[in-house]
């Protein structure tokens, strides 16, 4: 058996700033969701972190969600680049999102998160003063096998930058 890795103080602060946001984001409703009572206007969306004091995105990741947001209310609400959740990488997502790694270098961190029906994704999060700010989401799409590419590799500034 061998001994977890104990985090430094970045990694630490990194993987606690992560676990958060998807706490507040989802987990609070996990459990809740598939209750037929349950409202589900209480669900956050996708544009709800850009209200968030003090802010979690980076800001051009914030300039590139409300140039989304904009075009989508252009459109009459339908959709314009996001066709999913982009920080669950689903439309229907279950179960509870967990940070399971966190890897920091040069004022930058990379958080492997998991969530139920095997999602992955990585955050990518930059150092502001003494807290991160999520700079930009990477996905990754695999058949059920888990080793063949259904799609390639994308991250969210891409798909907003399109």
């Amino acid at each position: 058996m061998t001994e977890a890795r104990v985090l430094d103080a970045d990694e630490q602060s990194c993987k606690v700033f992560v676990q958060k946001f998807y706490d507040w984001y989802w987990n609070q409703f996990a459990d809740e969701v598939d209750d037929p009572k349950f409202d589900t206007r209480k669900l956050h969306v996708y544009d709800d972190p850009l209200q968030l004091k003090p802010p979690v995105l980076s800001k051009e990741l914030a300039r590139l969600v409300e140039k989304d947001r904009q075009a989508s209310r252009a459109a009459g609400g339908d959709i314009v680049s996001l066709d999913f959740d982009p920080f669950l990488n689903s439309n229907g997502p279950v179960g509870k999102y967990t940070v399971r790694k966190v890897e920091v270098l040069d004022g930058a961190c990379q958080a492997n998160i998991e969530g139920g029906h095997g999602v992955r994704e990585v955050a990518e999060l930059k150092k502001s003063g003494s807290g991160w700010l999520f700079a930009n989401f990477q996905y990754s799409y695999y058949s059920e096998d888990g080793k063949t590419k259904e799609f390639p590799d994308n991250d969210l500034v891409h798909i907003l930058s399109r």
